[in-house]
């Protein structure tokens, strides 16, 4: 690919003095033949135009950081518009190189503002818990995947840009990509192979497939120069616990154990009002079930109560088989494996997502 036809995909607005050196750089990383970027959908997004870029004037200012927000904000609005290979940069003025540790603490600290700034809950089908395995960033309603990359990084080659940069890759960019995958294999492959001639170091032993029980998304996020893991607390937990507001119910939300309450009853309005939050956010969902309709075993992050308004279904929770029909109120904490199978009269439900 040409400069000129870079320049027929990004017709870049608004770019500071400094910021053409910074995307010529960024370029060369992207489309260079003889090192291959580690990065296959980050290649292949910037060649569709799929990406999208925005120029930070500092690191520090509310303002800049609002920036940043609204830009990210108008971003998630049209990403699925860009296709699958799309991310959001973030480029940030130059300035003196620092260590990488206090890259690491910036980093951080952008995250953080970002979710201070966030007019969106937080995702209900998202931990707030960063050392959860599903945890992973979200802002705008929306969990993304995200990258820094800095001057100060070395023998990381695969991780060093002009300046300091962030990448926010939306999370639903690696939907059918997985270890279990021939998609994900292939693409594992790909990347390990090309890190290898890249960069000096050997795969961060933290890098690992979303999902996987032993894997923790924010180590991924910033990785230094060597493959020791020495942060033992994700720094975002802060910023979370300062956001966190009580949420009171009229029911006992904080329940441990599964159980059904049978006959409870009840019309949509009264159920709906009854499950809501008498302070603070919060929702419901009301839910139809085809006939028949299964959904395989899973977890949820949230305690949840299900409120069966009309037909039945039976759940099956620890090996055991459960009859539930309208009017009954099943009880499931957080994590507890269950199936479900709708009857022959289908189910409508009421769904309370409970926060703590």
């Amino acid at each position: 690919m040409q400069p000129t036809e870079v320049k027929s995909l990004y017709s870049l607005k608004d770019v500071p003095p400094w910021g053409h050196k910074i995307f010529d750089d960024f370029t060369k990383d992207m489309l260079s033949d003889l090192r291959p970027f580690p990065c296959v959908l980050g290649v292949e997004g910037f060649k569709q135009g799929s990406l999208r870029f925005v120029f930070i004037d500092s690191i520090s200012s509310d303002e800049a950081m609002k920036k940043l927000a609204a830009e990210l904000k108008g971003y998630l609005k049209i990403a699925r518009s860009l296709g699958k290979n799309t991310s959001f940069v973030a480029f940030f003025k130059p300035e003196a190189v620092k260590t990488l540790k206090e890259y690491e603490q910036q980093f951080w600290e952008v995250l953080s503002n970002l979710h201070r700034l966030d007019e969106m809950e937080w995702p209900h089908h998202i931990p707030t818990d960063p050392d959860h395995y599903l945890w992973e960033f979200s802002f705008c309603d929306e969990p993304m995947f995200v990258v820094c990359n800095t001057p100060a990084h070395k023998k990381r080659a695969s991780r060093k840009s002009s300046t300091f940069m962030i990448t926010f890759q939306p999370r639903w960019v690696f939907d059918g990509i997985s270890g279990d995958t021939i998609v994900g294999k292939q693409f594992k492959k790909i990347v390990r192979e090309r890190l290898e001639q890249f960069d000096e170091v050997e795969a961060h032993p933290s890098l690992n497939w979303y999902g996987n029980e032993k894997t923790r998304e924010w180590r991924q996020y910033f990785l230094m120069d060597d493959n020791q893991t020495q942060t033992s607390k994700c720094p975002f937990h802060a910023s979370l616990e300062k956001k966190q507001t009580k949420v009171t119910y009229q029911v006992n939300h904080l329940f441990e154990h599964f159980r059904v309450e049978e006959g409870v009853g009840g019309t949509l309005d009264e159920v709906v009002m009854e499950l809501l939050p008498v302070k603070g956010t919060g929702y419901v969902e009301v839910q139809k079930d085809e006939p028949f309709k299964a959904h395989p075993a899973h977890t949820h992050p949230t305690n949840e109560i299900l409120h069966i308004l009309s037909g039945s279904v039976s759940i099956e929770v620890g090996g055991e088989l459960i009859s539930c029909k309208g009017g009954d109120r099943i009880y499931l904490p957080k994590e507890t494996h269950h199936a479900s199978l709708a009857g022959m009269d289908g189910c409508l439900y009421v769904i309370a997502v409970l926060k703590e």
